[in-house]
């Protein structure tokens, strides 16, 4: 039963509580709240019956004072709250019954509604939804955008194996429409022994991570032994060949004995072009030169490779002094 007439200080005191507590815990939500009852929208209709009901009797009783007033911004607070919640619920009914009619079959994260924790004018509400968007899909042909269409499959419906029809179990001539059954395509289940991954979906693996690119581990190159020359007559031993050399030992043994240690060739580094500059402004920092830290006070005199002098001298930090 529904009531009609104003409410008692007590029960308008919680309804108010409970629509500024729906709204807050709507604001930040998607999918519509649990109210707290069920006649929850009536009673705010009634909540704002019952404050007009008293402006009027304020306002004809003792004129426009502070009560009055008191009584109109609470009323306009009210109606903003209510408004603002209505707008939030509508829209996260809109946004589940879209969801729950595009949703895949495989997709069960969205909850079901459980009515008995909202207003029946709700559910009225999301009835039409669902109607309007199955009109929807009907007109722009979802059915054919998901699954495709072509001229084979025109008229042809498809069902789950060990689907029959009606005609089946009529003894009369052409069936119960006596121009035969529809045409029936029964869905195999039917598995791919090889899975063929598309060129696109391999191209956009590959660019998924771009910031990886030049990370990935390199494999090692296999190490190869070149012989150019023997210095030594055990050396040909260590030449990547298939057949073994055959060595003479004792020709080995009398080079030993007479010939001094072949000493291997080292290689020469060129060494860095020097520079000799004078310091002219004191650094507050030492600085790495090679690999040595040394601090540059002015009047220094230092030997400093040719690039790091240059960069001193255009800073105006050194000058050069050639000898």
């Amino acid at each position: 039963m529904v009531e009609s007439g104003p409410l008692t200080d007590l029960v308008a005191k919680e309804v108010e509580e409970q629509l500024f507590s729906a709204l807050r815990q709507q604001t930040d939500r998607s999918v519509p709240i649990d109210l707290p009852r069920n006649d929850f929208w009536s009673k705010v209709g009634l909540l704002l019956d019952t404050i007009e009901v008293e402006i009027h009797q304020q306002y004809h009783s003792q004129g426009p004072d502070l009560r009055l007033q008191n009584l109109q911004k609470r009323q306009a607070n009210i109606r903003r709250t209510a408004n603002d919640l209505a707008r939030r619920r509508l829209v996260a009914l809109l946004q589940h019954a879209a969801s729950s009619s595009f949703r895949s079959g495989g997709d069960n994260s969205l909850t079901p509604m459980d009515w008995t924790r909202h207003d029946p004018k709700e559910r009225t509400f999301y009835s039409n939804l669902i109607e309007q968007v199955n009109l929807f899909k009907n007109d722009v042909g979802w059915q054919a955008i998901q699954q495709g269409t072509g001229p084979d499959r025109a008229g042809v419906s498809t069902h789950a194996p060990g689907t029959t029809q009606l005609d089946e179990w009529s003894e009369q001539p052409g069936g119960l429409t006596g121009s035969g059954p529809p045409p029936l395509e029964i869905i195999e289940d039917e598995r791919l022994d090889e899975i063929i991954e598309d060129e696109e979906e391999i191209i956009a693996k590959l660019e998924a991570y771009p910031e990886l690119e030049g990370l990935q581990p390199v494999a090692e190159s296999t190490r190869t032994v070149s012989v150019q020359g023997s210095s030594h007559l055990a050396t040909p031993e260590l030449a990547p060949t298939k057949s073994r050399p055959v060595l003479d030992f004792d020709a080995w043994a009398e080079a030993e004995s007479t010939d001094e240690p072949v000493k291997e060739k080292e290689e020469v580094i060129p060494d860095k072009e020097m520079m000799r500059i004078r310091v002219l402004q004191t650094m507050p920092d030492a600085i790495w030169l090679g690999e040595d830290e040394i601090i540059m006070q002015a009047g220094d005199i230092h030997f400093v490779e040719q690039s790091i002098a240059n960069y001193l001298i255009e800073s105006s930090v050194a000058a050069a002094a050639p000898l």
